[in-house]
């Protein structure tokens, strides 16, 4: 059996030719909001977040058409296996549009990119902003334009020193957003308030450093599989075969906003060797499940 690649796809050449998209819960709100769609540019970073009602296909099919009528249709879209983003609407948009749409397997959350990094950070900001200006938890939703546009006009190491906004968009970096307008205020009217964003400056530092380690992780990874692929251009014996015992680390669904916390759970039987994942079934219920290789470890029937 031949060594199949980990999960790296084509790299982009272009702005705007891969978009990866996601999901992330913020809690309740004023009104019904409680997510945020996070759209996201893999080659120059730019982001836009959306607040919305619920995770639908609904929600995801009208920002990609947002997305679109600005700039154009990104080639390939990567996401998740979310209902909300494998069903019909979906796949008919798509086959409209003529787009790529790659659906990363479960719990391998660094294929998608940086999405599952940036959900993290941007709740860590958030809460900065919301503590340090004393404001309630439900105001999150009239922050995400100061969020959105420090990510996007913050030059950043890995992209030469180049603000996301100006990479993507060819436009001079603007003066960054330090206003956030607060409906109906203590006065019952609306107020603008400013925000001084040099009291959450460590918390947007870290934001910006944890990106540039996570793509210099991409890049170590990718390193790798071409190391791989070369060692495999003789043949080498895969590590994990159809009818292997196995143990999955996977992330117990339980506990909820915990999605990088993972356990050892089977054993399991590898039913399938696909081109980058395998099918394994539980050996009492009988599930099948898509598992990205990394994610399975030789089980030891004598433990």
């Amino acid at each position: 059996m031949i060594q199949r690649p980990w999960g790296e796809h084509r790299e982009p050449a272009a702005r705007n030719e891969v978009l990866h998209f996601d999901f992330l819960f913020m809690g309740e709100s004023y009104g019904d909001t409680q997510y945020v769609l996070v759209l996201k540019d893999e080659l120059t970073h730019y982001c836009e977040l959306i607040a919305c009602d619920a995770p639908t296909s609904s929600v995801t099919a009208a920002a990609i058409l947002d997305w679109a009528k600005r700039f154009g249709l990104p080639a390939m879209w990567v996401s998740d296996n979310g209902t909300h983003f494998k069903n019909k609407l979906m796949d008919n948009l798509r086959d409209r549009v003529k787009a790529l749409h790659t659906f990363v397997p479960v719990y391998t959350p660094w294929v998608n990119g940086t999405i599952e990094r940036i959900n993290r950070d941007i709740l860590q900001v958030m809460r900065a902003l919301l503590l340090e200006h004393q404001l309630d938890t439900k105001s999150w939703e009239h922050l995400l334009p100061l969020v959105q546009a420090n990510l996007n006009q913050t030059p950043v190491n890995s992209l030469g020193g180049k603000a996301p906004v100006e990479l993507f968009t060819a436009l001079k970096v603007p003066t960054q957003l330090d206003t956030v307008l607060l409906p109906r205020s203590m006065q019952d009217k609306d107020e603008l308030m400013q925000i001084n964003m040099e009291t959450v400056s460590d918390d947007l530092k870290a934001l910006r450093e944890s990106l540039q380690a996570m793509h210099q992780e991409v890049v170590g990874r990718k390193v790798k599989t071409r190391l791989y692929q070369k060692m495999a251009k003789e043949g080498k014996l895969e590590n994990f075969s159809v009818g292997d015992y196995v143990l999955w680390s996977r992330v117990d669904e339980r506990l909820r906003g915990n999605k990088l916390m993972a356990r050892w759970v089977g054993p399991y039987r590898v039913t399938e060797a696909r081109e980058y994942s395998f099918i394994v079934e539980h050996l009492l219920t009988g599930d099948k499940f898509e598992v990205h290789g990394s994610r399975l470890k030789f089980y030891d029937f004598e433990r």
